[in-house]
């Protein structure tokens, strides 16, 4: 992330992006040929025969996008309706990967199937009785028909800088953005009126006619990870604190304890990859080291993000960080135009109505 951002300087990291650029010059063609093929009929979408509505996004991660399946499923749910939840499993085990177990939490009793096969895991969960299936991750993924596609982005780092893969984050060139009907600027309480209103206009440029919300992470409560109390987020207010996280984007993971006043050590915070296994190796030479560089340092508290958190419940890690570790529950809001968004969930419901009775 730092060579494709340019935070690294230096002749190697030049070179690297150099090297990025080619690749993805590479990438772009085939990603191209591919969309070429499934406009002209060569590859064909398959559908089922329920309402299937997609989360997705055109960058790799980082837009916050488990906590809004959660939201379009609970939104769902207080339509009267009863959704499955079909993702990928990307880095799952046999348990399911880390935004299986989070959506466990957030939504708990909604069946959730893993397949990286979208069209054969759709077709699992109407054989086992789904009548709605929210697709998490597959705005991609073009076998599987969809009634409604929702394209997340992060007002923080909506474009991917701008690249395709690997040079920058971007899955599919930014005039993709045609193929979705609603959009979704989240963290975008952390973002002024112009950015908000500069980056609508750009995909609004690239050809996209739906309807736009925007949406905030808001954060609701602390919750000890060592036996599941729960404490008032005042507590950071002034408080010098180790945050660590392996997600997508962890400046505004940063940005959030920012605004709920904390400081961070000179150390600052602990990236680690997104999907990171919490293993025994990744424990004992990364976290623990760092938090315990981060006490010396006048750290009081250590923070992490609920996916984080889901990685390592019922472990020793406190005793052994030798300070609290708390994981920071956000809730996603839409904070602009939510009602569209509720109207785009219902429009997609009564057209495949409509379609099965014809």
């Amino acid at each position: 992330m730092a060579v494709i951002s340019r935070e690294r300087r230096g002749v190697g990291a030049a070179l690297l992006r150099l090297l990025f650029r080619w690749a993805s010059l590479w990438f772009w063609l085939a990603v191209r040929l591919r969309l070429l093929l499934y406009r002209v009929g060569l590859l064909r979408s398959l559908g089922v025969n329920v309402p299937v509505i997609c989360v997705g996004n055109l960058t790799t991660g980082g837009t916050g996008k488990t906590p809004a399946v959660a939201w379009v499923v609970k939104a769902l749910q207080q339509m009267g309706q009863k959704p499955f939840i079909l993702s990928r499993g990307y880095k799952s085990d046999s348990s399911g990967n880390d935004e299986m177990r989070v959506l466990e939490e957030l939504c708990p009793g909604v069946p959730h199937i893993q397949n990286p096969d979208r069209v054969a895991g759709a077709e699992k969960a109407v054989h086992d009785g789904a009548q709605l299936i929210v697709l998490d991750d597959g705005f991609s993924h073009l076998r599987l028909k969809r009634d409604l596609d929702i394209l997340l982005f992060d007002a923080l780092n909506p474009f991917g800088f701008g690249r395709m893969l690997p040079r920058g984050l971007l899955r599919e060139p930014l005039s993709s953005v045609r193929r979705a009907k609603f959009a979704i600027f989240s963290r975008a309480g952390v973002a002024s009126e112009d950015r908000l209103r500069d980056l609508e206009d750009t995909i609004r440029c690239k050809g996209f006619v739906g309807g736009i919300a925007h949406a905030a992470h808001a954060p609701v409560r602390l919750v000890r990870i060592n036996n599941g109390e729960e404490a008032p987020l005042e507590i950071l207010q002034g408080a010098v604190v180790a945050p660590f996280c392996g997600i997508g984007n962890p400046r505004g993971f940063e940005r959030t304890l920012e605004k709920l006043g904390a400081k961070l050590t000179s150390l600052g915070a602990l990236h680690l990859d997104d999907h990171q296994d919490f293993g025994e190796r990744v424990l004992k030479r990364q976290v623990i080291p760092f938090l315990r560089n981060s006490r010396e340092g006048n750290a009081t508290v250590a923070v992490c993000t609920q996916k984080d958190a889901v990685k390592f419940r019922g472990t020793d890690i406190e005793a052994e960080a030798g300070m609290p570790i708390y994981e920071l529950q956000v809730e996603f809001r839409i904070i602009k135009n939510e009602e569209g968004l509720l109207q785009a969930l219902k429009g997609a419901l009564a057209n495949t109505a409509t379609r099965n009775d014809g």
